[in-house]
């Protein structure tokens, strides 16, 4: 058996067991990426770029790039909003394009209710190329790549003040499935999420805990904490938690007004530690709100 092989194994076994929906350490910045409702939900444009290296050092890990866009209209009640990814790992290469709507309930200055929607499609890539084998017994590998292209939809909704928030979330509420005539194969099953966090101040440091949950149709979930504090009024910095079994630390650098530079850097507390130099997160994000809501707080 051959590394490649090796490789496409190790890619099944994540795809079958794990998460399909690419993972993000840095969401409670940027809810865009798992929630619809998170398009303009703050009034300001906003152009971000997150990209992730997860589990370095391993061959065929999961690499993700991902290209976010969002702007509020109507003095803040309509937000629209557009998502661009591409999704690596093993012989997979996934790119998915999705274009969100949000409409804000304000019951106050400080409290709103976002319901938001998005569509678009995704393109499931597989290069068998990529695997060397023995013996080519399979019609699908001697094709060398397989192509599908999928539309889909999902739904969300987010309650916000500058204290706490809670958030819901279907980001593609379609399952894929794809049949040779004989037998049928899924692709992708239904990810369901789950948000909340709150904010305060500790001797006049403002400090915030996140938590996401994440459930996919018929599997396990997984959860994650985040704990991050504002040094200096510079500086997010924080440490994280998923399954109990990662553990991270991120920092978000605010350059100026407009500009913010993200790091997180993670480790797994199980096997895959041996040859793995950790998953690394960087994020550039460029932000101009508008003049009639300069002193919104953006905790989250």
């Amino acid at each position: 058996m051959k590394k490649g092989l090796l490789m496409l194994f190790t890619c099944i076994s994540l795809a079958s067991s794990g998460q399909q929906d690419p993972l993000y350490s840095q969401y409670q910045f940027n809810q865009l990426m798992i929630n619809p409702a998170y398009a303009g939900i703050y009034n300001r444009l906003s152009v971000g770029v997150i990209s992730r290296f997860q589990w370095a050092g391993i061959e065929g890990s999961p690499r993700t790039n991902t290209i976010t866009a969002q702007s509020a209209l109507a003095d803040g009640k309509i937000g629209l909003g557009a998502l661009i990814l591409n999704d690596r790992f093993g012989v997979s290469n996934n790119y998915e394009v999705q274009f969100a709507s949000s409409y804000n309930i304000k019951f106050n200055r400080s409290t709103q209710l976002a319901m938001g929607i998005q569509g678009g499609f995704v393109q499931f890539g597989y290069d068998f190329n990529k695997v060397n084998l023995d013996f080519f017994d399979d019609p699908e590998l001697l094709n060398g790549h397989d192509n599908i292209l999928k539309p889909n939809f999902g739904v969300g909704f987010m309650l916000l003040n500058p204290n706490f928030f809670i958030g819901a979330s279907v980001p593609r509420i379609l399952n894929v499935s794809v049949t040779d005539g004989s037998t049928q194969s899924e692709r992708y099953k239904r990810h369901y999420y789950f948000s909340a966090g709150v904010a305060a101040e500790i001797q006049k440091t403002p400090v915030k805990a996140t938590t996401l949950i994440r459930s996919m149709a018929g599997e396990t979930y997984s959860f994650d904490i985040t704990l991050s504090a504002f040094l200096d009024d510079v500086m997010w910095a924080g440490i994280s938690v998923r399954d109990l079994k990662h553990f991270g630390v991120l920092g978000i650098f605010e350059i100026n007004e407009t500009i913010k530079l993200g790091y997180s850097f993670e480790l797994p507390a199980n096997n895959l530690i041996h040859g793995n130099y950790g998953t690394h997160e960087v994020s550039l994000s460029y932000n101009v709100r508008y003049g009639y809501d300069k002193q919104e707080p953006t905790f989250f």
